[in-house]
């Protein structure tokens, strides 16, 4: 046996080392990696060489209720009477006859000091932890290993175990629910994107751009630049009228006389330019 030099530790425990090896499987909670382990072990593989290792270890505190006097006496009261009841019933084999008195008074006796015990205990915390809770350590994930000689075939084992949910599962179908493995999943129609799909969009109304004065006073198949009805001449002098020929003149009075003629007569033109009389006198 070899002992160490002076002033130097012995090799730590093998069993606190954490394992090495192949990941051949990762778990969101250890009720799926020892699934994965206990259906190794079912085909007669060498679970020895294999470990669950947990990652970020957590603490987790879920409270239960709320504490307060009348809670905290009840609840000690009953831990003390099971209590009398375990010491009852050993005090009754060598009770004879009083064994029915000996198992109720230690009943008694129990729930007694248990209920002084936790009222007292629950004073002296003076509010500071008014509930009650749970604790426990949860990863993460765990990580099922093996040694590298023996991960191709644990793998191979593990492919034949499916797990819907574990993407890093040997066996794992990453399908979706009710598709047959290989079909490709279906494609979300375009309108899915959009939450107004189906509905009327509103139109925007353009702005009406004014126009100039130019523009608005400007007739019909004229050009050059208008200062008002009439375009301007060659020189760039205004014009507010323009020349009509004879025929065109007449038919424009005419239509002019007809007009204001009453309706019962109409009116007569005379040879020297005059308007006829619509009296009975005749012309004048």
């Amino acid at each position: 046996m070899s002992i160490p030099p002076l002033g130097t530790t012995a090799s730590r425990d093998l069993g606190r080392v954490l394992p090495t090896g192949e990941t051949i499987g990762r778990y969101t909670s250890y009720l799926d990696a020892q699934k994965a382990v206990d259906y190794l072990a079912d085909h007669k593989f060498a679970v020895q060489r294999v470990a669950i290792v947990g990652n970020d270890l957590k603490t987790v505190e879920r409270v239960t209720g709320r504490l307060s006097y009348p809670r905290v006496a009840l609840g000690s009261a009953a831990t003390g009477a099971w209590f009398g009841l375990f010491v009852g019933l050993i005090l009754s084999l060598f009770a004879g006859s009083e064994s029915g008195i000996t198992i109720t008074s230690s009943i008694i006796l129990g729930a007694i000091f248990w209920l002084l015990f936790g009222v007292i205990t629950y004073a002296f915390q003076r509010g500071k932890r008014d509930f009650t809770s749970t604790s426990q350590v949860i990863a993460a994930s765990y990580d099922v290993i093996v040694e590298p000689e023996l991960a191709g075939e644990a793998r191979r084992l593990l492919q034949q175990l499916p797990m819907n949910g574990q993407a890093q599962h040997p066996g794992s179908n990453t399908s979706a629910w009710g598709q047959a493995p290989g079909q490709q999943p279906p494609q979300r129609p375009a309108s899915w994107e959009d939450p107004y799909a189906g509905q009327q969009q509103p139109q925007q109304v353009q702005p009406q751009q004014p126009g100039t004065e130019e523009d608005q006073t400007a007739g019909l198949g004229t050009t050059g630049p208008r200062r008002g009805q009439f375009p301007d001449l060659p020189d760039g002098r205004p014009q507010y009228g323009v020349r009509v020929d004879g025929e065109a003149a007449g038919n424009s009075a005419a239509a002019g006389q007809g007009d204001s003629a009453p309706s019962g007569e109409p009116g007569q033109r005379n040879d020297d330019g005059g308007h006829g009389s619509t009296a009975a006198g005749g012309q004048r």
